[in-house]
């Protein structure tokens, strides 16, 4: 049994996962906490650079590192699985871009729970997050963001998250910024293999975060940091992260059992990015977003009400 599980999704990006599993390393203040870190691949790693990985590790007082080579691909499928291979009380996972720029970026998370037993989720924030008068102002009219720091919009987007380099103190929230959360490991219990989650698994981390809040409170201790590299994406996957975005919101909205006009919201955002693409000529994108749209307007009911239940 360990006091931490750590989970780092991953597909052939081995430069961005020597970066973070070092920053992992380089943490300290961790005498008494046994680690295990969990590599779940949907690509192949070479056993030389497993070799490296443990090397690294082996400067921790009690890690270890484990590797799990996945058969189906999907982000949401990579968190599914790892749940059944770690034992960990604490459940931390990154994004494979993630590097942590806090030596002490476990300790204080591990601090902030033991701060409170009603904390189940624990995340922390990147650097840059900004966002000016004017763009919170549209983020809001668009329905992206908030007016608070720590809740979804009305169309459930994480937008707010641009105002988190604002704050200082611990703070309550709806989500996490997927790139690095963690979770007491039972609060994820409900968990299911979500048959629309397969391959872009948008808003994946605020699906988690809905089900682990019904266990407990979630915050952001913003002591916490890292930064993230965004390894960018290739444009013509663009459509496809688009539709993604529509039917993955449409169907955390039937989880949330939302009322009529956060689906009339979640029109309305998807309109506007649909008008953004096409201002960018990004002709995938806005192909991605009317399929979406068509689809929130007509879905194909009943087809996954099995997970829509409780």
């Amino acid at each position: 049994m360990h006091d931490v599980s750590i989970v780092i999704p991953t597909r052939n990006r081995i430069e961005d996962l020597r970066l973070c599993i070092e920053s992992i390393g380089r943490q300290t203040e961790l005498e008494d906490i046994s680690i295990e870190l969990l590599i779940v691949d949907d690509g192949e790693l070479p056993e030389n650079t497993l070799k490296y990985f443990r090397k690294v590790l082996a400067g921790m007082p009690q890690a270890e590192l484990k590797y799990y080579r996945k058969t189906k691909p999907g982000v949401w499928l990579s968190r599914y699985e790892a749940l059944g291979l770690v034992d960990g009380e604490i459940l931390l996972t990154f994004d494979d871009d993630a590097e942590l720029d806090d030596p002490l970026y476990i300790r204080r998370m591990l601090d902030t729970y033991a701060a409170d037993k009603s904390i189940v989720g624990v995340g922390g924030i990147a650097k840059g997050l900004s966002s000016s008068r004017s763009g919170k102002l549209l983020g809001m009219l668009t329905c992206q963001m908030s007016g608070s720091p720590g809740r979804l919009s009305a169309s459930t987007l994480a937008g707010s998250l641009l105002r988190w380099g604002e704050t200082e103190n611990t703070f309550e929230t709806d989500f996490f910024h997927g790139c690095n959360m963690s979770f007491r490991r039972t609060a994820l219990q409900d968990m299911k293999p979500y048959p629309w989650m397969t391959s872009y698994a948008v808003a994946d981390d605020i699906y988690m975060c809905h089900l682990a809040s019904r266990y407990g409170k979630l915050v952001i201790n913003p002591e916490m940091k890292i930064t993230h590299h965004e390894s960018p994406s290739s444009r013509d996957k663009a459509g496809r992260v688009a539709r993604a975005t529509a039917i993955n919101h449409y169907y955390l909205l039937n989880l949330r059992k939302a009322p009529v006009r956060n689906y009339a919201a979640l029109l309305w955002t998807l309109s506007y990015l649909t008008g953004k693409a096409t201002l960018k000529r990004n002709f995938n994108a806005v192909s991605g977003y009317a399929g979406g749209i068509l689809f929130v307007l007509n879905p194909r009911k009943n087809k996954y009400r099995e997970y829509m239940l409780d």
